[in-house]
């Protein structure tokens, strides 16, 4: 295979807000779960465990060049972390490992323990593809936080967004004691007084790490459409969920401002980020 930039492996943002009719509204979480298939779909799992494989033996062959902001983003964070060791990461939502698979590439130096928490589903099918002494996978976060060693970074990318309360999660996050919290890829509504509960639409194949899956070209496959709950947060109430016990280090504006119909309302979304650091 030839050498190929990380931009191309890199996992897409599965949120796609141009769609041709208006979104859903829902009244409640629960209301949108029913609705959806969600991430507990078992073509999602297969289908993000498989390309995460791909994306795990691709990165073998490929030399370290970087073309993405978000990768470059990433890499900046870990290394601007607890300079002074290897860091105990806590990743939520981290899927089958990309992201983990993906910087021990470049930054295998800074990389000592990285625990992933998932759905019961996608992380069983993380446990039995990737068993890898520094790589492990939990869907209780009480467990995963206590079998770090440190908690230097907690990692929240793409995922807050799919949460049941994403502003309660943040609240959440904040009290295990992390030195750092690092939450990136959030969409977030502007202008708007409270958060919107709707669900994506996305084809299975838009799942997972890298554009097309081998096996579907290889054919015996067909694409379908997937959904799962989705929340549009205020992003004034995403930045005064930051407590007085952190401070933001960094924020990180991560997209043009998109619009979307929602009924028959038009709202303004973007991408952020933050990272913070425990004071005191």
């Amino acid at each position: 295979m030839m050498n190929r930039s990380i931009k191309e492996f890199i996992p897409p943002i599965l949120l796609r807000l141009r769609p041709k009719q208006p979104m859903k509204v829902y009244d409640t979480f629960d209301l949108a779960v029913a609705d959806s298939h969600t991430y507990e779909d078992p073509g999602v799992i297969d289908m993000v465990s498989r390309k995460t494989d791909a994306y795990r033996k691709a990165l073998r062959e490929q030399d370290r060049t970087v073309t993405d902001r978000q990768t470059v983003q990433n890499m900046f964070v870990l290394a601007y972390v607890c300079p002074d060791r290897r860091l105990d990461v806590l990743e939520v939502g981290g899927a089958c490992g990309a992201m983990y698979f993906g910087l021990y590439h470049l930054l295998p130096d800074r990389i000592n323990t990285w625990r992933v928490v998932e759905t019961p589903a996608m992380a069983a099918a993380g446990r039995l593809l990737f068993p890898d002494d520094r790589l492990a996978f939990f869907s209780d976060m009480d467990t995963a936080v206590s079998n770090l060693t440190s908690r230097d970074l907690l990692m929240a990318q793409g995922v807050l967004q799919y949460l049941k309360d994403p502003l309660h999660a943040v609240e959440d996050f904040l009290t295990l004691g992390f030195e750092y919290v690092y939450i990136t890829r959030t969409v977030v509504g502007v202008c708007i007084e409270r958060p919107i509960i709707t669900r994506q639409v996305v084809n299975l194949s838009g799942h997972g790490p890298s554009a097309a899956p081998s096996f579907a070209i290889q054919g015996n496959w067909c694409d379908r459409k997937t959904s799962q709950p989705l929340t549009v947060v205020p992003y004034e109430s995403l930045a005064t969920r930051v407590s007085s016990g952190y401070r933001v280090v960094l924020s990180f504006a991560e997209g043009e401002a998109n619009p979307i119909l929602l009924k028959s309302r038009t709202v303004t979304t973007r991408m952020v980020g933050f990272l913070l650091e425990k004071i005191g």
